[in-house]
């Protein structure tokens, strides 16, 4: 059986879903051992998920001592994992059937592995139509677009099917785990065009996911709708059951007692920073004269205290320029904490934390900060604002600037 007509027909885009299992079982298995070869038991789930708990830490061992993922999951033994069958579903490899799921889904790119059942998302086999991409390339756009909920290995021996996401969280997910993180039917349509994903810019696909600048949202709220370079999915958690947890403020908002337009981030990088943001963004327009400006803002990851993980750059329309510097500790902290810790929320103030309806799984809340900065050149037009990161371990994102003229 022909499963791939052309790349475009097919949608490559199948090749890195859940519709994997159905192709593989209902075309290539048949029908009368689809149930054989999938479990619907929570027993098997709780097994798998514990054993992908394992390889988990072993990817991020390997990633710690190599700098880079392996290539596959085989890469693993036997340094980081010292049995072979930790690469296979314990449900597949007590059924029988582990020689059954290795001849049926070895063509498709994810199975290429010499060893498993597993899928491997973040393997380096290419993506059939995608002219040389890879897997771990089209992986890595949707991450830096999406956030950390990515899947990198995938169990589709279960209905729903288990998800080993990049941050550790395993989730379920039934068809295309790509859906829990679709709002709308525009997003459906560009989360599912693996082609489309892996060839736009990091700008150019975000302007796909965010959602139109309102028009009651003033002027001196600045639009930063062609600097975003990733998605407000990036403060959200997943739960296990795949529901996503939106814990993010979105739209006109007031935060703090300022008027924000909040639509998408702009990220940048840091010291092994696992997405490939920029170092810096620039020319983020102004041309206008203002007394103080409000930047909505936070930061991924932990920094020496006091240090100095990003700067905003002001410039003048004579030329002049004034540096407005970030202190993590002082100005910013990791986005996730516990509320519980008072002090997290005072030191430095907290000036919006997603409310309990909307934390993480584990109780932990998104928190994001307003600093003020006093213009002392009231006067002079401010023409455009840089934003500079200083490669800390701690990544800094902007979330929306204010204007008060």
């Amino acid at each position: 059986m022909q499963l791939f007509q052309t790349a475009r027909d097919t949608g490559a885009f199948a090749l890195l879903s859940a519709c994997w299992i159905t192709l593989a079982l209902n075309s290539v298995l048949g029908q009368e051992s689809k149930n054989a070869m999938v479990s619907e038991n929570p027993a098997d789930h709780e097994a798998c998920r514990q054993q992908l708990n394992i390889i988990h830490s072993a990817i991020q061992e390997y990633q710690k001592r190599n700098d880079k993922f392996p290539r596959w999951l085989s890469d693993l033994l036997p340094d980081y994992l010292h049995d072979a069958e930790m690469l296979s579903c314990p449900f597949v490899r007590n059924s029988g059937n582990y020689k059954k799921w290795r001849k049926n889904l070895i063509s498709f790119p994810v199975f290429g592995d010499t060893l498993g059942t597993y899928a491997y998302e973040f393997c380096t086999a290419e993506v059939p139509g995608l002219s040389g991409k890879t897997c771990r390339e089209h992986k890595q756009r949707l991450l830096e677009l999406i956030g950390f909920g990515v899947p990198i290995v995938r169990c589709l021996a279960h209905r729903p099917a288990l998800n080993l996401a990049y941050d550790g969280t395993i989730y379920q997910s039934r068809e295309y785990w790509e859906d829990a993180f679709v709002r709308t039917a525009s997003d459906e349509i560009v989360l599912h065009d693996a082609f489309f994903i892996t060839g736009a810019s990091q700008t150019g696909a975000a302007s796909k996911l965010v959602r139109p600048r309102g028009r009651e949202v003033g002027p001196q709220m600045l639009d930063l709708s062609s600097h975003y370079n990733a998605t407000l999915m990036h403060l959200s958690r997943i739960a296990y059951e795949g529901t996503l947890i939106e814990c993010f403020p979105e739209g006109l908002q007031k935060i703090d007692g300022v008027d924000f337009d909040i639509r998408g981030l702009v990220h940048l990088t840091a010291k092994r920073f696992p997405a490939e943001f920029p170092a810096k963004i620039e020319g983020v327009a102004v041309n206008r004269a203002c007394t103080r400006i409000h930047f909505l803002h936070g930061a991924m990851f932990d920094a020496p205290r006091e240090s100095k993980i990003a700067t905003y750059i002001i410039h003048y329309r004579d030329g002049q320029t004034n540096a407005v510097p970030i202190f993590y500790g002082k100005d910013v902290k990791t986005r996730w904490f516990d509320p519980r810790q008072q002090s997290e929320l005072e030191v430095p103030k907290v000036a919006w934390t997603s409310p309990p309806k909307k934390r993480g799984p584990s109780g932990d809340a998104l928190r994001l900060y307003h600093m003020t900065w006093v213009n002392p050149r009231a006067q002079v037009d401010v023409t455009s604002i840089s934003f500079i990161s200083h490669l800390t371990p701690a990544a800094p994102f902007l979330v929306a600037i204010t204007l008060d003229d």
